[in-house]
């Protein structure tokens, strides 16, 4: 089944790149994943363009030490071949307390490999009050 086939490469994609990313001495890796030419990422509001200033970002975030759970990888076939990939799951990063967080990809087809076109990053906080 179709389906199948963009979950298989959804779900290798997350292991892959949050393998790299929590890592601290593997992060700068990740520019492997990000399209040379069509990178757009939103990082808690913070949106770069550019494979360059991505990965300048990435390196860039205080934390040296993340722990991550996935809660569900949920991931659907796209025009041409491309696959959105939502992840939710837990993250607890340094000495902070754990938090829930949500991130998007957008995967598109660059000779006949899967790379980044979009990364949206948000912590999920509530504000009760």
């Amino acid at each position: 089944m179709a389906t199948d086939k963009f979950r298989s490469i959804g779900e290798a994609f997350v292991q892959q790149y949050y393998t790299l990313f929590d890592d601290a001495t593997r992060r700068h890796e990740l520019a492997n994943f990000y399209s040379q030419t069509n990178a757009k990422m939103s990082f808690e509001g913070d949106t770069v363009f550019g494979k360059d200033f991505i990965i300048a970002k990435i390196m860039n975030l205080p934390f040296r030490e993340i722990k991550r759970e996935f809660t569900v990888i949920d991931c659907q076939p796209l025009i041409n071949d491309g696959v959105f990939v939502q992840v939710i799951g837990r993250l607890k990063t340094d000495d902070d307390p754990p938090n829930s967080f949500s991130q998007v990809f957008i995967l598109q087809v660059e000779n006949g490999s899967y790379f980044i076109h979009n990364d949206n990053f948000r912590l999920v906080l509530h504000n009760s009050g």
